[in-house]
Parts: structure tokens; sequence; C-alpha cells
């Protein structure tokens, strides 16, 4: 057998065609590897120019009867517009068409398919294919794509139907379970198929977007400060103010008040967060307790799992003060302080008597007393009383009450009679209430001895002196208490 296989005529053919066909075989993979090297090269690439807008999109169910609303571009504003994009970037000089397949998956790696669905132009059954001519245009803008969710109890059925559309960008399998699955957030994820001019196909790596997240969850939704009940407070903290705000989770947020690398967190439990939309809470203690000028710091929402900040709103420190409700500053009122600003001096008061022949003092006689009119007889007032003087008028005085002793009193009222008569004295008093009336007119105090008035009608109470009071025309009224 060994001479047979070694004379066979086959043997040494067959044996060098295997030797050559082994050759060729090696050879054959370097050029492959080059072909392969320059088509990777060569071949275009699919890029997401315009990412989708992260947060303001609410995923709408298909029992709201309404339109599930459009994906805005992540550069959107209220005055311009836009949507997301991709474009076709690279060669494509053989390419006749391109085709993309766009559905949704979840936010984690692998990309699994997620069961939302995709609802709007070119969509069927939450996928949404277009294609279009590259040498055309290369970038295109998907126009009213919105995102429609899915019951739980329909979940298996969504996932279902892509499967039986082989839509798994990343093969990742169905089989796995859902319950892991983040139903508030998905990416859109790019499939592109490539159509040569030859009819050859080729696909590209899927390309996935930023992650899009649902407006209506309180784990994933912007957060957003819309009212302090304060604004402002002292730099030691402790202020309580009252937020409103968007809803948020009670054991997944926290209120940051920062200033350059300054941040302090706010003292609140979550009790304090009522119906996930108010938050009552403590202002923290700036980091500088001794401010010459107020401090304007900035306060903020913060979420704890994914560190998701809100729009600051402003709130001013204010220099520490030791007497926020100016209790000290409340001076006690003593007599003494009076008698100091405001006196009466008995011997001007005396020595100051009206002229004696305008007015007859006694009429004894029964015949009729001339009174002045009462016009001029108040006009005398005033020059009696020009002894009393202030020390400094311009000023409010703290302390208005008069002191006089009964010695004093008596004096000014005797030279009140002297100047102005006993009858026209009378009816000065009587004048100031017109229902009052003389039970006493005993005016002859001069020569018995008496005080000048016995009885009167006190103008301002109406009442009558308590008879141990009669020897005091005026007693001195307090209002405050000297302690």
């Amino acid at each position: 057998m060994f001479s047979t296989a070694l004379t066979s005529p086959r043997g040494p053919r067959g044996q060098r065609r295997s030797t050559a066909s082994a050759v060729a075989h090696i050879v054959r993979p370097q050029h492959t590897d080059t072909e392969q090297l320059e088509q990777l090269l060569d071949k275009p690439v699919l890029v997401v120019v315009e990412q989708p807008k992260e947060r303001g999109m609410r995923f709408r169910y298909e029992c709201e009867g309404r339109s599930a609303g459009s994906i805005l571009g992540a550069s959107s504003t209220d005055v311009n517009k836009t949507l997301p994009s991709i474009e076709l970037q690279g060669p494509i000089d053989r390419i006749k068409n391109v085709t993309v397949t766009v559905s949704l998956v979840t936010k984690d790696i692998p990309h699994r398919p997620h069961p939302h669905c995709l609802v709007g132009k070119d969509c069927s059954d939450g996928i949404c294919v277009i294609s279009f001519n590259p040498h055309n245009n290369r970038r295109h803008s998907f126009v009213n794509l919105g995102i429609q969710c899915v019951r739980r109890k329909e979940l298996d059925a969504s996932l279902m139907k892509r499967k039986k559309k082989n839509i798994d960008p990343f093969s990742t399998g169905h089989s796995k379970s859902i319950e892991d699955m983040d139903m508030n957030v998905v990416r859109l994820c790019f499939q592109c198929e490539l159509e040569k001019e030859d009819g050859d196909r080729t696909y590209l790596y899927p390309v996935v977007s930023n992650p899009i997240y649902d407006k209506k969850a309180t784990t994933t939704a912007e957060l957003k400060i819309n009212r302090l009940n304060i604004v402002q407070g002292p730099c030691t903290g402790k202020t309580e103010i009252y937020m409103l705000c968007d809803k948020v989770q009670k054991d997944d947020i926290e209120i940051i008040f920062s200033l350059g690398n300054w941040e302090a967190k706010a003292e609140f439990a979550q009790t304090d967060v009522h119906r996930q939309i108010a938050i009552v809470f403590k202002s923290p203690p700036y980091q500088e307790q001794d401010l010459a000028d107020e401090v304007e710091v900035n306060v903020s929402l913060r979420r704890i799992s994914d560190r998701m900040y809100s729009e600051p709103v402003k709130f001013t420190y204010l220099p520490h003060n030791p007497d926020p409700y100016e209790v000290k500053r409340k001076r006690k009122i003593k007599s003494s302080k009076f008698n100091e600003d405001c006196s009466v001096s008995t011997d001007e008061v005396m020595s100051t008597p009206g002229p004696a022949h305008q007015f007859d003092p006694f009429c004894a006689d029964g015949s009729d007393c001339s009174i002045l009119p009462q016009e001029e007889m108040f006009s005398q007032v005033p020059q009696v009383l020009d002894g009393i003087h202030y020390e400094d008028s311009g000023s409010q005085l703290d302390d208005t009450c008069v002191s006089l002793d009964p010695d004093t009193v008596n004096s000014l009222l005797c030279s009140l009679t002297d100047c102005l008569g006993p009858q026209n004295f009378l009816q000065l008093l009587n004048s100031q209430d017109p229902n009052s009336s003389i039970t006493d007119t005993n005016l002859n105090h001069m020569e018995a001895g008496q005080p000048p008035i016995t009885s009167f009608i006190d103008p301002f109470y109406n009442q009558e002196l308590p008879q141990d009071l009669q020897d005091i025309f005026l007693r001195q009224v307090k209002t405050e208490d000297d302690s």
C-alpha cells in the first residue's frame, strides 16, 4: 500500500493539488482582510446630529384619546423649534437608497427592546421606518414622532410584536424579565440599511440617542421651583420657608443653598413634603456669620438618585440682627425724663397776671358784670401759659406725663382767676362741657383760704372729683407705669 501510494499517478497530483489548495486558502484570507479594511474605511456612518430633548416630553396612553405629541430636538427653544435628526456621513458613491428603522430601547446597557411604542408619521406596530436617497439629502428629520406608553398588562404583547418583526438591534433576546425595566425612560435606536446599485445590502451598526424621560414621572421628571413665600432671612439660618414645586418624591429630593464653592442643605423631613408639590423647610446658616452686607445665593432642588438639579431661584441672607423685634430699642418711660424736658415755672406764671382794668373780679352789688367775648377771653390764656416751655421742642418726647404738685396747681388757678375774673373763669370751665353745671360758686377763696374751686365737672371723663381730692384742681395722670 505504501508503494502504491508512492507510484500512483494520482497520489502526487492529488498531493500537489492539496498543497496548492492549501496555499490558496492561506493567501485568500490576506486579500479578504485588505478588502474588508478598505470597505470599512469606505463605509458611511450614521450619526445623530440633533439629539432628542431629554426632558419635557410626556408619555401618553392610547386610551387618553389624544396625540402623543412630538419629540423636540435638544436645541429647541420657544421661538425656534428643532426636531431629532440623523445624517449619513462618508462616501455614498454606490449607495442607491437608505432605509432607517427606529425603535425604542432601554436606557441601560445592554439596550433591550422597550415595550413602549413610537407613534406618528411613518409609524406602525410601535416602530418607525423611513427611506431617503442620500444623493438628494444626507439628513433626515423626524416630524410628529411621539411616544405612547403601554399598560403593564400589555407589555408582553408589545414585545412579542417586536420579536415577530425581528426588532432586536443588539441581539439581547426577548426572554429576559421586564420587571427590572424602567418604564419612565427610553432611547431611540436607529438601524440603518444601505442598498447599493448592484442590489447588495449592507447593515450599519445600530446607533442610540440620548435618554428621553417621561415628564409626568416623579422619578425622572424635570425639577422646577414655582415659588418661595420668603426670599430673605438672617445669616444664622433657621428661617421657615414654604416652597411650591412640581411633583417630587419625598424620599428622593433635597434642597440645596449654594454660592460659588459653598453649598449647604436645607433642613426638612419627609413628613414636610406635602402631596409632592409643597415642601416646608428651614434655611441653613450661611458660611459667614459676620456679614456687613446682604448676600444673594441660589436655591435649587436636587434629586438624589440621578443628581438632577432644577433651575435656581434667589434667596438673600441678611446681616445678623440680635434684636429682630426691636424690643431693646423701646426705652422705658420715666417721669423724671419729662421733668427735665418740660417744666412750668410757678414764679413766671404768678408774675404775669392779666390787666386788672379789663375785668371786674367781684360783682358784690349785683350789677351787670361785663363779660368779654369768648374769643377775646380765650386769647388771654396763652399769655398766662407762656411760662410752659420745652427744652427740645423739635424732638418727640418719650414721656408725655406732666407732673405738677398741688401747690403749683393752686398757684396756677389763683393766677387764672385773677387774670380772667371769677365769672369769666367759671364761664371758661363751663364752655369745656356744655352739660356741666357748677354746684358751688364759692369764689371768695382768697378771703376764706379755701381752694379756688371746691367742685367741678371733669371735662374729659364727665365725673365729679371725690371729696378727698377737692384741694387739688388737677392731679397728675399717667398713662404708663414709671417702671
